[in-house]
């Protein structure tokens, strides 16, 4: 088994690691304007020299080290998000957005937490129950919500959990008191969380 270690890097970074994931880096580059090509082109450059300054990568751009470990560990891509929305359903960079790797959602390889600063920090080998304790988040946003401050400034409303499966991926949207899920032709309506956390994992 790998020890455990933190991999902290930049939205450039993670650019460049997003380049040669084969299609698994599927979270958000909250510093990066991924609708230009020339933004993201530039960030990709940027970060291919950071990560060769630290040590990460070889000239050519390849990943090694623990920067290697953790393009190994994307697999497929993220089998778990924990994530907070708006209320238009928009992405909230300034709350916490937590994504899980690993063959199951109940056995966690790695971690991945983006902050909105664009910082991107990865744990291999987490501790355990990490999916319970994102399950515990969703929980007490339904029973307590969010404090909304100010109308100004983009405020979360809601948190979503989803869970990838054989069959796709199924999101819950969980709001005070209020437990959803769009599914196939309709939506969903659950008593609580743990219902809805069976209906993911089920």
């Amino acid at each position: 088994m790998t020890s455990p270690y933190t991999l902290t890097v930049t939205d450039d970074e993670a650019a460049a690691f997003a380049l040669q994931a084969n299609g698994a880096w599927r979270t958000p580059l909250p510093t990066v304007n991924e609708g230009s090509d020339a933004d993201l082109g530039k960030a990709i450059l940027r970060g291919r020299r950071s990560l060769v300054v630290r040590d990460l990568a070889r000239p050519d751009g390849t990943a090694t080290g623990a920067a290697a470990e953790v393009l190994t560990r994307l697999g497929n891509g993220p089998r778990v998000a924990f994530l907070l929305v708006d209320r238009d359903g928009n992405w909230v960079p300034a709350g916490l957005t937590v994504y899980l790797y690993g063959p199951r959602h109940d056995d966690i390889e790695m971690s991945h937490v983006v902050a909105a600063v664009g910082v991107h920090s990865f744990k291999v080998t987490p501790p355990p129950r990490q999916w319970l304790a994102l399950t515990e988040l969703a929980e007490a946003v339904f029973t307590n919500g969010f404090a909304i401050a100010g109308s100004g400034a983009q405020q979360p409303v809601a948190a979503l959990l989803l869970l990838s499966r054989p069959d796709g991926f199924r999101t819950v949207r969980v709001a005070h008191r209020s437990v959803t899920a769009d599914h196939g032709a309709g939506s969903r309506t659950f008593a609580s969380v743990a219902q809805a956390v069976a209906w993911l994992a089920g």
